[in-house]
C-alpha cells in the first residue's frame, strides 16, 4: 500500500514537471490604468509582496483617448477627464482587460497573460458617444456613454476581443452623463447611477437605475430608485453577507450612503448619507473584502475611512486617512479611483492631479499608511484614469 502511494505520487510529480498538471499557474500580481492620452495606452505594474509597484512598459489601446480633455466641464482640461468610474475593468476570470478609448468612441479588449502583461484582441467602435464606464458579466460587457439619447450599451465579447451590439437602452433622460456602470454580485441586474446633467449642472438626477439582466445579456426595463444622498457617482457593492448592500459616494451632497438592493431590483436606505466631513467632491468608493471598511476617494485630494456594521451601515472614522500635496498652487492632487487587493491588505489610489498612482497599506483597523508611488507620464500631466488589478 505504501509502495503504490509513494508511485502515485511521483508520477503526479513527473506530470505536473513536464506539464501534465490541469491547475494553471497563479497569474502575476498586476494592477492597469490608462493614461487617456490622444494615442491611448494601458500603464502596467507588477504587484510585489509588499504592496510596491514594478512598472512594466505601457501598452497601446489601439484607441484614442481625450488628452484631459473633460466633457463635463466645459471640454477644458483638467483632472478626471472621463468623470466617470472603472474606464478599466477586468472579466470575472481575470483573463480579459477591458478599456474605454473615449476620444474615438471605441473599447479595446486585451488577453491578461499569466506571467506578466497584456496582448491586445480587439478594438471596436460602440456606437456611442464617449465611452467612460465599463462593467463586465458573462462574457457581455455594458458601457455608459457621456452624450446620446441610449447611454447604456450591451455588447457581446467575441474570442477574437471584438465587440457585437446585443441592444442601447436610454437612462434618466437624453444627455444625462452617467458616471458609473456595475453588475450586482448576484448577476441579476446591471447598476448605472451619476447623473450628473439629468436635469441641470447643479441639480443631479437623484436615481439609481437596476436594469434586469435577460438570459442573452441583454437588458430589461429598468427599476427607478430615488437616492437618499444628493448626486451620487460611484457606488461598490459589499461581499458575502453584504452582497445586497450597496455604498455609494455622493459628489454633490458630499456625502456617502448605504442601500440594501431587493430581489426585484429597488434600493432601500440603510438611514441617512453619512457627511464626508471638510471635503469636497466625493466620487470614488470602495470596499475592503472582509466588509469591514469602505474608503471614499475625494476631488479635494484626499481619501476619507468608514467602518462598516454588520447591518452594513455606515460611520465616519477619518475624513482624512490619507492625503497627497498638489503639484501647483492652488490645485488639487485630486484623489479619483481607487482599488483594493483581493487580499485586503492594500488600497491603490489614483491621485490624477499630480499624476501618479499611490499605494497604502490597510492595517488591521483600518488606517492607511503610505507605501510608495509610481508617476504615471501622461502627455498631459493630467490625464491618468481607471484602475483595476489582480
Amino acid at each position: 500500500m505504501i509502495k503504490n502511494l509513494v508511485m502515485a505520487s511521483t508520477i503526479a510529480g513527473l506530470l505536473a514537471a513536464c506539464g501534465g498538471s490541469d491547475v494553471p499557474p497563479a497569474p502575476v500580481a498586476q494592477l492597469f490604468a490608462q493614461t487617456n492620452d490622444t494615442d491611448n495606452a494601458v500603464l502596467v505594474y507588477v504587484r510585489n509582496a509588499d504592496g510596491t509597484l514594478s512598472a512594466q512598459s505601457p501598452v497601446k489601446t489601439g484607441g484614442k483617448g481625450t488628452n484631459g480633455v473633460n466633457y463635463f466641464m466645459g471640454n477644458t482640461v483638467g483632472p478626471d477627464a472621463l468623470t466617470s468610474n472603472h474606464s478599466v475593468a477586468l472579466s470575472d476570470d481575470n483573463r480579459q482587460l477591458f478599456v474605454a478609448n473615449a476620444g474615438d468612441n471605441t473599447v479595446s479588449v486585451f488577453t491578461i497573460n499569466p506571467a506578466g502583461g497584456l496582448t491586445l484582441l480587439g478594438v471596436s467602435g460602440t456606437g456611442g458617444i464617449r465611452p467612460t464606464s465599463l462593467a463586465w458579466n458573462n462574457g457581455v460587457l455594458y458601457v455608459t456613454h457621456q452624450q446620446g439619447a441610449n447611454e447604456l450599451g450591451a455588447y457581446r465579447v467575441g474570442a477574437d476581443g471584438k465587440l457585437t451590439q446585443l441592444g442601447q437602452y436610454p437612462v434618466l433622460q437624453q444627455d444625462a452623463l452617467p458616471t458609473e456602470v456595475s453588475v450586482s454580485p448576484d448577476h441579476q441586474f446591471v447598476i448605472v447611477n451619476g447623473f450628473l446633467r439629468a436635469l441641470t449642472p447643479t441639480t443631479p438626477g437623484n436615481t439609481l437605475l437596476a436594469f434586469p439582466i435577460n438570459a442573452d445579456g441583454g437588458l430589461g426595463q429598468p427599476v427607478n430608485s430615488a437616492t437618499v444622498g444628493v448626486g451620487p457617482f460611484g457606488g461598490v457593492f459589499g461581499h458575502g453577507a453584504l452582497a445586497k448592500t450597496y455604498f455609494t459616494a455622493d459628489a454633490a451632497g458630499t456625502t456617502a450612503s448605504a442601500y440594501t438592493l431587493s430581489a426585484g431590483g429597488g434600493f432601500s436606505a440603510l438611514g441617512a448619507p453619512v457627511a464626508v466631513n471638510g471635503q469636497k467632491a466625493p466620487c470614488w468608493i470602495v470596499a475592503t473584502p472582509d466588509n469591514r471598511f469602505v474608503y471614499v476617494s475625494n476631488g479635494s485630494g484626499t481619501i476619507s475611512q468608514f467602518a462598516v456594521d454588520g447591518t452594513g451601515r455606515l460611520s465616519l472614522v477619518n475624513a482624512v486617512a490619507a492625503s497627497e500635496p498638489a503639484t501647483a498652487a492652488g490645485a488639487s492632487s485630486f484623489a479619483a479611483d481607487a482599488w483594493i487587493s483581493p487580499d485586503g491588505k492594500f488600497l491603490y489610489q489614483d491621485y490624477v492631479g499630480a499624476d501618479k498612482i499611490v499605494v497604502y497599506a490597510i492595517g488591521a483597523d483600518g488606517a492607511l499608511s503610505k507605501r510608495g508611488e509610481q508617476a504615471a507620464g501622461t502627455k498631459s500631466g493630467i490625464s491618468l484614469q481607471g484602475l483595476a488589478g489582480i
